[in-house]
């Protein structure tokens, strides 16, 4: 059983998510999440980014399962349709795979409690949220960390193959040497 708490990113927790953000400088040079939100990468700034997730927060277009501990904000697990979350979709086209109801994007823990469960608590809140939205497949793009040599748990950010596996997911394709694509059936709530 999890000593976390889970809430939904939306216009109520936004600002605990822009702490957690603001503490770590945007993380990944002023990314705010937003990657995965975009199409196709371009020259951003923070404030750019900053701006854009929080409108579409704001909007109930961005989803996360926010960790908590007490009142302290610890990591997420960003979450969405393939609509919602267009970036790097090109995958599904060379594999012939159909795509997903939900894609789960990317995790971030606070640096102080990396390694204390929280991405696996992450992983699980945003299960419960997909169910309750209707359920349907899932994918996630876990490093396959048994590959080559294991990597910082700062460059995680997209999971790991075996927490993935813990949680029920599936491989269903490579997207090179150290990313696969995994996917789970998530009945609906």
């Amino acid at each position: 059983m999890s000593p976390y708490s889970i809430r939904e990113l939306g216009p109520r927790t936004w600002d605990d998510f822009a702490r957690l953000v603001r503490k770590h400088d945007g993380i990944w040079g002023g990314c705010w999440c937003i990657a995965f939100h975009l199409k196709r990468s371009s020259d951003r700034t923070a404030a750019q980014n900053r701006a854009e997730k929080e409108s579409l927060v704001r909007s109930g277009q961005a989803h996360a399962a926010l960790v908590y501990d007490g009142d302290d904000i610890l990591g997420w697990c960003q979450f969405g349709s393939p609509g919602e979350l267009p970036g790097r979709m090109s995958a599904y086209a060379r594999t012939g795979a159909k795509a997903p109801d939900w894609r789960i994007t990317c995790f971030f823990v606070d640096r102080g409690h990396r390694g204390e469960g929280v991405a696996t608590a992450a992983l699980d809140g945003a299960l419960h949220l997909i169910a309750a939205k209707g359920g349907g497949t899932v994918d996630g793009y876990p490093t396959d960390h048994t590959r080559s040599h294991p990597s910082s748990n700062s460059f995680l950010w997209a999971g790991t193959t075996s927490m993935f596996a813990e949680a029920g997911f599936l491989p269903l394709t490579s997207l090179g040497p150290r990313k696969v694509v995994m996917r789970r059936l998530v009945s609906r709530r």
